[in-house]
């Protein structure tokens, strides 16, 4: 199952293409300490095509991989997100990309009225990059998470929702 967003494209893993992201990914070398277990997701994920609740995603822009995306479970109609851009790809406006793309896509064609992000506070871009799609800090479900070292930002619900019926 392959998922055509706006600009990028989310496909499911494929050792031949993609071993070598993966490799980049689960080494350390383009993600922070807070992406877990990339590849076992990837490997998992693979062979997945009923659902995209618990799978991981390749994010390609021209057939070229540039970055892991992973959506967890629904739960309580929301999910989390979490993404990974690989480090020759950053600063190219791509984690904007696949956060505004799959925040749209999500509330477009799925029953979702919450999407966090988990971030580690010392990534600005990514903060930035969430920010400027929408996304706001969740101090009161940080608190009850006690999530220690990350920042929790959701997605407004009314403004996405209208904007989403509205075709604004």
């Amino acid at each position: 199952m392959n998922i055509e967003l706006e600009s990028l494209l989310l496909t499911r893993y494929s050792e031949d293409k993609h071993k070598g992201l993966k490799e980049e990914l689960e080494t350390g070398k383009s993600h922070s300490e807070f992406i877990h277990q990339v590849g076992e997701r990837l490997e998992n994920s693979k062979d997945n095509n009923r659902s995209i609740y618990q799978s991981a995603f390749v994010v390609e822009d021209l057939g070229m991989p540039i970055g892991y995306l992973y959506i967890s479970s629904m739960v309580k109609d929301e999910v989390f997100l979490e993404y990974a851009v690989l480090k020759e790809h950053r600063n190219k406006g791509y984690g904007s990309d696949i956060i505004r793309e799959t925040t749209d896509y999500l509330f477009q064609n799925h029953n979702i009225k919450a999407i966090r992000l988990d971030i580690d506070p010392s990534n600005k871009n990514s903060i930035n990059a969430a920010t400027a799609c929408g996304y706001t800090v969740d101090e009161e479900e940080f608190a009850l998470r006690n999530y220690i070292g990350r920042m929790q930002f959701v997605k407004d619900n009314e403004y996405y929702v209208s904007k989403r019926r509205g075709g604004k």
